[in-house]
C-alpha cells in the first residue's frame, strides 16, 4: 500500500491487491482500478511479491507503482498508465504535394514524430521519412494509428502527435506542427520561418530498460534500479525548467560496488546523500549534481568497517526528517544526516536494548531446558 496526494490536496490510498490496483479514501470501500487506459499487453499482470509506491514531492501529482515483474505504471487521479511513452512510428508518406503554398525552395528534407501524453512528449524512432520537393508547394502528412500493426502504437495515454522536419537539404529537426491523433498535419512553411523553430529534444520521456525495483526522487531527478542491473544506479534527464522522470539517458549510471555478487535492493534520498541499500551493505551518492556524483565508500558502523550491515527490501526503510533508519539482517539502524564516520557513513544501532534482553541470560550457567509438546515451545532456564 502507498498513499497517493490528488490534486485538491486530499489522501488516497493506492493498494497491490494481486495482480490489480485498488483506490480507497478514508471512510470508504477499495474500488479496483480499471486497466482499459495500458496497452493491450500490460492489462494483465502477474501477482508479484513486492510492490512500491513513489508518489512525487511537487508538480506533477503522479505515483510511480513498480513491482520488478510488470511494466512501471504512474497513477494521476484518473487512470493507470505505463511509465514512459512508446517510439513513434515512421511518418507516412506525404499526400497532396502538388498543392501550391510556402515551401519556397527545391530540395530532400528529412521528417520524424514523437507521440505525446497530456504531460510528457516520447521519442521519436530512429529512421525517418525523406521527401523531394519542387519550391513553392505544401503537402499533408497523416495522422499516425492507435493499433497493434506494423507502424502503429498502442497506448491509450497517447492523445496527440507532432511533426518535426529539416530545411531543403537536412539539418537539425524542427518544429512544424502539433495535432490529434486521427488529424493530419500541413507543412506549409518556408525555410525561413521553419529555420527559428525549437528543435526536437534531445532527451524525450521513453520506457525505461526493464521493470524496477527501487526508485527515488533526489535533487530533482528520479534515481532508480532495474531489473536488468541490480548493481547500477539509473538516473532520469533533468532540465532547469522541469523535472523529466521518465526519460533515461544511456550515459546517466551510476555503479555501485558493481560486481561484487550483492544487490541493490533500496533507495532512499536524505538531503545531500542517495542511500544506496543493498541486501549486504549500504552506499551513498554524494554530490550537487549528476557531473559531480561520486560513491561514499561501505557503511562503517561505531566508527568502524561492519561487513553486512544491508536491506532486504525497499518496505524496510523509513525517512525521518534529518535520519534514515531501515532493517539489517541484525538489527534495525539509524543513519542520521550530520554522521560521519572515515572512510564511510556512520550508522547507530538502535536494537540495541532488544539485544540486550537476550544477552542478559547466561547460558553457559543455565539449570534446565523443557519443551513443552502442546505449544511446541522450547523453553530454556538459565542465569540472568
Amino acid at each position: 500500500m502507498g498513499f497517493h496526494v490528488r490534486a485538491d490536496g486530499s489522501a488516497e490510498l493506492l493498494v497491490a491487491a494481486g495482480t490489480v490496483i485498488q483506490t480507497c479514501f478514508e471512510g470508504g470501500d477499495p474500488e479496483t482500478v480499471v486497466m482499459t487506459n495500458l496497452p493491450a499487453a500490460n492489462q494483465t499482470r502477474v501477482e508479484p511479491e513486492i510492490v512500491t509506491f513513489l508518489s512525487l514531492s511537487g508538480g506533477l501529482e503522479t505515483t510511480f507503482i513498480f513491482d520488478g515483474v510488470n511494466e512501471n505504471l504512474k497513477w494521476d487521479d484518473t487512470n493507470l498508465t505505463v511509465m514512459g511513452l512508446p517510439v513513434a512510428p515512421i511518418p507516412d508518406a506525404p499526400v497532396s504535394v502538388l498543392t501550391a503554398g510556402l515551401i519556397n525552395r527545391a530540395g530532400k528534407r528529412l521528417y520524424k514524430i514523437t507521440l505525446n501524453s497530456e504531460h510528457h512528449e516520447g521519442p521519436p524512432t530512429d529512421s525517418f521519412r525523406d521527401v523531394t520537393c519542387a519550391a513553392n508547394k505544401q503537402y499533408t502528412f497523416v495522422s499516425p494509428v492507435r493499433g497493434v500493426g506494423v507502424n502503429e502504437f498502442d497506448d491509450p495515454q497517447v492523445l496527440t502527435w507532432k511533426l518535426y522536419g529539416t530545411i531543403a537539404g537536412g539539418g537539425a529537426y524542427l518544429f512544424i506542427g502539433e495535432a490529434d491523433i486521427g488529424t493530419s498535419i500541413i507543412v506549409n512553411l518556408s525555410d525561413d520561418t521553419l529555420g527559428v523553430r525549437d528543435p526536437l529534444a534531445e532527451f524525450v520521456n521513453f520506457k525505461p530498460p526493464a521493470p524496477a525495483v527501487a526508485m527515488a526522487e533526489h535533487r530533482g531527478q528520479l534515481a532508480a534500479v532495474f531489473i536488468d542491473d541490480l548493481g547500477l544506479v539509473r538516473f532520469s534527464f533533468y532540465d532547469e525548467d522541469y523535472m523529466v522522470p521518465e526519460g533515461w539517458p544511456e550515459n546517466y549510471v551510476q555503479p555501485v560496488a558493481h560486481g561484487d555478487g550483492d544487490r541493490i535492493a533500496a533507495l532512499a534520498s536524505n538531503q545531500e546523500w542517495l542511500m544506496v541499500l543493498k541486501t549486504n551493505g549500504t552506499f551513498a551518492i554524494s554530490g550537487e549534481s549528476f557531473e559531480d556524483y561520486r560513491v561514499v565508500p561501505v557503511l562503517a558502523a561505531g566508527g568502524g568497517k561492519h561487513i553486512g550491515i544491508g536491506c532486504y527490501a525497499a518496505g524496510t526503510v523509513l525517512c525521518v526528517e534529518n535520519a534514515i533508519m531501515f532493517a539489517s539482517r541484525d538489527g534495525i539502524y539509524k543513519v542520521d544526516r550530520f554522521a560521519t564516520a572515515t572512510g564511510g557513513i556512520q550508522a547507530d544501532r538502535l536494537s540495541g536494548a532488544i539485544d540486550n534482553l537476550y544477552t542478559a541470560a547466561k547460558f553457559s550457567l543455565g539449570a534446565t531446558c523443557f519443551f513443552d509438546r502442546t505449544h511446541r515451545v522450547f523453553c530454556f532456564l538459565g542465569h540472568g
